[in-house]
């Protein structure tokens, strides 16, 4: 996510986090949030009058932005948990909060906030005459409905903010059934918003800059009827979506967006369906026939475009971990002996070697550039020979040989594909045989979230700039996105220490603790931490990287130089 993003694509190379960070790239490019269409009558998209502002087309021509990425499996921000969903909601949806390129807390909603000396009581001043795509203006009693909303089922244990924020006073006995309130969030008047926590969290303002923390109305969630809040968003962000069918969905931009109007009038959502070589190499090649703005990069595609006139290629480092996952409950990946020799016997530098562009071989989980990265390595080195002792101490070896597994990743490229085919081979050489099972993005979602699969690809991107983002959320044993039903009580002591003390070196020396215990008990193999790749056209500006990832960029502030000819359907141009 996003924000925060949140659970990433399914693919550990480079080329799955680009992937993933492309989705969230999208989502990015619209970092302040956006509007969704309202319940009135209007048009087949559910767009009224009052949704479109009365503006008029600019007379140039209208600016179309178009981008290929996967079917967003929810545009409720409360469920966010994907890359894929959560960039089209960022452009849909506002917070109180927002993210500089640097990581630094800007006026979002929220135009200004006080703390008191201690670090327990925020007080937010809400910008006046914001308002929901709907027509209605923001009030803070909006950020009481919505962030109280985010402990309840499904979305405390579906979502990613409410472990961010549980330092709030109240939300054990509300989460309990104690009390029907959250004590620490209240509203002070129309325009106040005080926010109490019962310990310092000096990430609080990073958390309420997710995309799942942002502002709903309460009376379109709670609509009856036939337009579920998760297809029919209604939001306060700088577009607002008029159309979304089959493998097409269309934003159009909101000529009252309280931060001002955007410079680009639709953004074109492209979500085809059974691609046999991926998304992002689908969207490559619109970008090579000028029939896309922008495009994540395969890096078997990059030498490709590279040179060409009309494309320029942007490459940052993003806080990303790609990694191939274990669920520790399926035997025989139950018995640490065997997590272990996997992790033994997978040849990593072979791996990155194949198409090593934009990696870095990772030593651990947090990547560079998050507090508490270190280079001392933790992980496992390749040794075959030890894998396979390993495995003889569990009982496997050539006349009881350990049982064939599948790993699940979501549909690939070329260069995946290879270097995926490359890490079978290396553990079929320690007698680990592995099958590979390439799905879409939304099926393998769901296997991943139904805790289905024995082995899995995915990449992860920070949400948030703490390791948090990375330790607490995918290996405290409650946790929503601990995919791997990995439980340690030490780990969640430490944890727990690391999220409670205001000391800094102690919450590191947890932290490198934890870190340590996870990759030594193996529910994981940390692979690399991969750059992302992005194509653009050259009529295309405006573009601000983030190390979260594409999901925190301001997508209102992309222009498109020229006029785009169109074969949009008529909602786009709205």
């Amino acid at each position: 996510m996003v924000p925060r993003k949140r659970a990433f694509d399914g693919q550990f190379s480079p080329v799955a986090i680009t992937a993933a960070l492309v989705l969230i790239i999208v989502a990015a490019l619209a970092a302040p949030r956006l509007r969704t269409p309202g319940n009135g009558a209007g048009s087949k998209a559910g767009v009224t009058e009052q949704e479109r502002g009365g503006a008029e087309a600019p007379s140039a021509g209208p600016q179309v932005f178009r981008y290929f990425s996967e079917q967003p499996g929810t545009l409720d921000p409360a469920l966010a948990s994907d890359a894929y969903s959560s960039i089209v909601i960022a452009q849909l949806f506002s917070p109180l909060v927002g993210l500089t390129s640097d990581l630094e807390p800007v006026p979002q909603v929220a135009e200004s906030w006080t703390i008191s000396r201690d670090g327990l009581v925020y007080v937010f001043q809400l910008h006046r005459g914001v308002r929901f795509h709907n027509g209605r203006e923001v009030q803070a009693s909006d950020f009481v409905y919505s962030l109280t909303r985010l402990f309840k089922e499904p979305f405390r244990s579906q979502g990613l903010a409410a472990g961010y924020l549980d330092a709030i006073v109240g939300v054990p006995e509300f989460v309990s059934g104690r009390s029907k309130e959250i004590r620490g969030i209240r509203a002070l008047d129309r325009y106040r918003l005080e926010v109490r926590l019962s310990r310092p969290y000096g990430a609080l303002l990073s958390a309420l800059a997710l995309d799942q923390a942002s502002v709903v109305p309460r009376e379109c969630v709670e609509a009856r009827g036939k337009r579920p809040f998760a297809k029919y968003p209604v939001g306060c962000g700088p577009f607002r979506l008029t159309y979304w069918h089959d493998e097409r969905l269309v934003l159009a931009s909101n000529h009252q967006y309280f931060l001002g109007k955007p410079t680009i009038d639709s953004i074109v959502f492209y979500t085809p369906k059974g691609s046999a070589d991926g998304v992002d190499t689908e969207g490559a090649k619109a970008l090579l026939r000028g029939d896309a703005a922008m495009a994540n990069l395969p890096l078997n595609l990059l030498d490709e475009l590279k040179g060409r006139p009309s494309i320029r290629i942007v490459r940052w480092q993003d806080l990303s971990l790609s990694f191939i996952g274990m669920n520790v409950a399926k035997p025989p990946l139950n018995d640490a002996r065997v997590r272990r020799a996997i992790a033994l016997a997978m040849g990593r530098e072979e791996m990155l070697g194949l198409w090593p562009a934009g990696k870095v071989l990772s030593q651990g989980i947090l990547p560079p550039g998050l507090p508490g990265y270190s280079t001392e390595g933790r992980t496992y080195p390749h040794d075959p020979g030890a894998a396979r002792r390993l495995l003889a101490s569990a009982g496997y070896g050539p006349g009881h040989p350990l049982p064939s597994m599948t790993l699940w990743k979501a549909t690939a490229n070329q260069s995946v594909r290879q270097v995926d085919s490359l890490m079978v081979r290396t553990l079929a050489d320690s007698g680990i045989r592995v099958k590979l099972r390439y799905v879409s993005w939304a099926a393998l979602d769901s296997i991943i979230t139904g805790r289905r699969a024995q082995l899995f690809g995915l990449a992860w991107v920070a949400d948030i700039p703490d390791p948090d983002t990375f330790l607490r959320s995918l290996f405290y044993s409650t946790s929503g996105t601990n995919y791997f039903r990995y439980s340690d009580r030490r780990v969640d002591s430490l944890l727990n220490v690391a999220q409670r003390t205001a000391d800094p070196e102690a919450r590191m020396s947890a932290y490198r603790a934890v870190e340590t215990r996870v990759v030594q008990a193996a529910p994981l193999v940390p692979l690399f931490h991969s750059s992302t790749f992005i194509g653009l056209r050259e009529e295309v500006s405006g573009l601000e990287v983030n190390p979260l990832g594409i999901s925190t960029l301001a997508m209102e502030k992309l222009r498109v130089g020229k006029s785009v000819r169109t074969r949009e359907p008529r909602q786009a141009l709205r």
